[in-house]
C-alpha cells in the first residue's frame, strides 16, 4: 500500500507542477505579447486543475506519515536480539 501511495504521490507531484508551470508560462507570454486576454484565458484553464492536484498531493504526502514502513529481514533479526 505504502509503494502505491509514494508512486501516486510522485505522479501528482509532477502534474501539480507542470499545470503550474503552464500557467505561469501562460501569463508570462500574455505579459510578453500584451494580450491581457491570453493572461485571462491561463488562468482559466490553468488555476482550478493545479489547486484540485496540489490538494491531491498534499493528501497523499500527508497519508505517507501514517502508513508503516516496510522493514528488511535484517532488521527485524537485530531487533529480536535487542541489537
Amino acid at each position: 500500500m505504502r509503494k502505491i501511495a509514494e508512486i501516486l504521490f510522485k505522479v501528482l507531484l509532477v502534474a501539480f507542477l507542470t499545470c503550474g508551470t503552464l500557467l505561469v508560462v501562460g501569463q508570462m507570454i500574455g505579459i510578453i505579447l500584451q494580450k491581457g486576454d491570453l493572461i485571462i484565458q491561463s488562468a482559466e484553464w490553468f488555476k482550478n486543475p493545479t489547486i484540485i492536484l496540489s490538494a491531491l498531493f498534499s493528501l497523499v504526502g500527508f497519508s505517507l506519515n501514517y502508513l508503516p514502513e516496510k522493514k528488511e529481514v535484517n532488521e527485524q533479526d537485530n531487533s529480536m536480539y535487542g541489537g
